[in-house]
């Protein structure tokens, strides 16, 4: 290496320096440390466990209305319905992606609704997010704390089922009843 301190930064100003302007073993040390961080922090920050007491929701085939405030993860998928997302903490995640979509109208700052037919997909990661779905064909999983309505009503004859926190699945309810996801109810957002 340099027998002087800080010769790397200065070795292109010291006149004894100017037929190795550059040091070779030095700057491929220094590109392949760079080249390692660049692939190591972004594969560190994506690996994100879940939190003490998160919960899980995942609905499959369902028919009828999902509402969920959750503060964590929403992914899914619906045939023919609507979407509306209210994002209340901007720039908190990456922001809501919805794809697939006919139509979208602006409620309100940061309320968003998308309706479509077809294969209509949507992902909220890493925030806090109130969503509520009305759709045919839905299949939607979360992860985080909140709370969540399933109401199936009118759809007695195939309205889908549900799993919440792990446990066994069960048909989706006939009546708007409301699920905590996760431990802590305190840290819940709330429902609109």
């Amino acid at each position: 290496m340099c027998r002087r301190p800080y010769s790397l930064l200065t070795a292109r100003l010291d006149p004894s320096q100017l037929g190795r302007r550059y040091f070779r073993t030095v700057m491929r040390r220094l590109v392949v440390l760079i080249g390692v961080l660049t692939l190591a922090l972004p594969a560190g920050a994506g690996a994100v466990k879940s939190g003490p007491g998160d919960g899980s929701l995942v609905v499959e085939n369902a028919q009828g209305v999902v509402t969920l405030a959750v503060r964590g993860g929403i992914i899914g998928r619906f045939d023919q319905g609507t979407i509306e997302v209210f994002d209340p903490v901007p720039g908190d995640g990456p922001g809501p992606i919805v794809r697939g979509y006919q139509k979208v109208r602006e409620l309100g700052p940061r309320r968003t609704q998308y309706s479509g037919e077809g294969d209509v997909r949507f992902r909220l990661i890493g925030g806090a997010y109130r969503v509520r779905i009305s759709a045919i064909g839905l299949d939607v999983s979360a992860v985080g704390k909140g709370a969540a309505v399933l109401d199936g009503t009118g759809f007695s004859d195939q309205p889908g089922r549900y799993s919440l926190n792990g446990d066994a699945f069960k048909p989706l309810p006939g009546e708007a009843t409301r699920f905590i996801l996760g431990l802590s109810v305190a840290s819940s957002p709330r429902i609109p």
